[in-house]
């Protein structure tokens, strides 16, 4: 199979995940009203989604790298769909919880093993493209999830929502079968090995640490984001849906590929986020406190924008370092890892902080966290990309 089939199906995979991230903030409302949730609690049930990564991303790493790409992958789509099952057919808190936990599962397999495919695909100006457009799977895929749940649930149920977000995985896997294996990696060191390699890494703690606080405090922006702008704009739940799935997907890509074209010409990650992220905390604080619709939409278009060159620039440095001797899977889970752990931890905590001092106070928080982000990308040295010619 091309190259270009082997991209589609593994960034589709990428989209499908990310979409089961997107799904619950048009359903948060009936979620909250059929569950007795508070906002914290339904930060919970959103925040799971990455449970598992926060847990155990870098042995998952490693086990996908000895194990296959494409048994991680398969396990991972199966394991998506057995989890959206649960989560649908709930009947109280705990089998949300039990739902989303399953579902972080097949979460985690496909974003350790999706990517690392994708960097061995050999010809290195593929492998920059396919990277170049995985950085977008997270916006992308949770916008598409926005929109199909926010569609689905004025249609019918919540719980038709999850079941529509998550066909395309059942669709997908098939095709996974068809593709041409990556080339053999022969990664034979140990669990312990492969997880202190990555860890001694410092420019893979650069880019871990960075994109941890970039991934939390994104993860509840947009979670907690459909309801914000319902209330403060007074407008519906599936409009704000698609507000943020249109400039979602628009900013996203132009910042990620913008990102990529940035760093073929030598120009040093560090460099990008240092911008990126101080962009981003000033745009959603903007978002958070809006009761202008121009502003909220051009706030928004910003932090999409900031979104793409930040997560492209993290997904774009990472076959470099991976190049020192490093597996690209335990790599990509160590980037999930930390990533994740934030990811479960920010939500909560935001959904708290909303309960306790409305949308300005989470406003502060998010922005907080991006200027961490922000900190934490100067201390190290920075990771340079040269151009393949």
């Amino acid at each position: 199979m091309p190259p270009i089939f082997a991209i589609f199906v593994l960034y589709g995979l990428g989209l499908t995940a990310s979409m089961q991230v997107g799904l619950v903030g048009p359903i948060a409302p009936d979620l909250r009203a059929g569950f007795d949730l508070s906002q914290a609690q339904f930060g919970l049930v959103a925040s799971l989604i990455t449970a598992a990564g926060a847990l155990f991303a870098i042995p998952a790493g490693v086990w996908a790298a000895q194990a296959g790409l494409r048994r991680s992958l398969f396990l991972g789509g199966i394991m998506m769909i057995i989890g959206a099952a649960i989560f649908a057919t709930a009947s109280n808190t705990g089998m949300l919880y039990v739902g989303r936990l399953v579902t972080s599962i097949g979460y985690l397999l496909i974003v350790v093993g999706a990517p690392s495919w994708m960097a061995n695909l050999g010809n290195p100006k593929t492998v920059a493209m396919a990277m170049s457009i995985w950085g977008t799977f997270i916006p992308v895929g949770i916008a598409m999830g926005n929109w199909t749940s926010a569609a689905i649930v004025a249609w019918l149920d919540w719980r038709m929502a999850v079941v529509a977000c998550t066909v395309p995985v059942a669709v997908l896997l098939p095709a996974l079968m068809l593709l041409t294996k990556p080339r053999d990696q022969h990664f034979n060191r140990s669990l312990t090995s492969g997880i202190s390699g990555v860890l001694k890494s410092r420019p893979a703690m650069q880019v871990a640490l960075t994109f941890a606080a970039f991934a939390g405090a994104t993860s509840a922006a947009l979670a907690f984001m459909p309801a914000m702008m319902a209330d403060n704009l007074s407008i519906s739940i599936p409009l704000a849906a698609a507000i943020i799935g249109t400039t979602a997907i628009a900013g996203n890509i132009i910042g990620s590929v913008g990102a990529g074209m940035i760093l073929g010409r030598d120009v040093p990650g560090r460099r990008i986020l240092a911008i990126g992220l101080p962009v981003m905390a000033a745009a959603i604080f903007a978002l958070f406190v809006s009761q202008n619709i121009v502003i909220s939409v051009l706030a928004l278009i910003l932090f999409n924008i900031g979104q793409g060159s930040v997560a492209g620039t993290c997904f774009a440095l990472l076959p470099r370092i991976a190049g020192r001797d490093l597996s690209m899977p335990a790599l990509q889970g160590m980037l999930a890892q930390f990533a994740e752990i934030f990811v479960v931890i920010v939500p909560p905590v935001a959904g708290a902080m909303i309960d306790w001092a409305s949308w300005q106070g989470a406003a502060f928080l998010l922005a907080g966290f991006y200027l961490a982000g922000f900190v934490i990308s100067l201390r190290y040295r920075a990771v340079r990309i040269v151009a393949t010619d």
